[in-house]
């Protein structure tokens, strides 16, 4: 059931004209900072809300069978059509499997163009771990 759910989120999505357009950017991948436990997961998604030149990308960190540990994910952007880039970094938890994940949203200006972006999460416990994964999404 949970391979079903996450499947299901990988699938690239679109919006009606009146509705939001989203997309799958990328899933971090990487160890949990327990070793013994769910690898980190953190799928991202992204999507543009009737805001021109405006993205929102929401990662959700996923889950972990020994009550959780911190974790600090920066986003840094770039606009290859235009060179404008920025950054922009939030905290969370992520908790055990069912229940208590932690999902953060960036919403970067970044003007309409091809967007990069570059996600570095910093998850901490045990034996901290730094994943990175990036992709690309065209901002109206």
């Amino acid at each position: 059931m949970i391979g079903a759910a996450l499947a299901a989120l990988a699938l690239p999505m679109t919006g009606t004209a009146s509705a939001a357009d989203s997309w799958m950017v990328t899933t971090c991948r990487g160890a949990s900072p327990f070793l013994l436990d769910f690898p980190y997961s953190g799928q991202v998604t992204g999507g543009q809300y009737n805001s021109p030149g405006k993205a929102t990308y929401t990662i959700d960190a996923g889950g972990s069978l020994w009550g959780g540990y911190d974790t600090q994910v920066t986003l840094n952007w770039t606009n290859l059509s235009t060179g404008a880039s920025g950054s922009e970094t939030q905290r969370g938890s992520v908790g055990f499997v069912i229940g208590n994940g932690s999902t953060m949203y960036f919403s970067p200006h970044t003007g309409p163009g091809t967007v990069r972006t570059d996600f570095t999460v910093v998850n901490s416990g045990l034996v901290p771990q730094t994943v990175d994964c990036s992709g690309t999404s065209e901002v109206r």
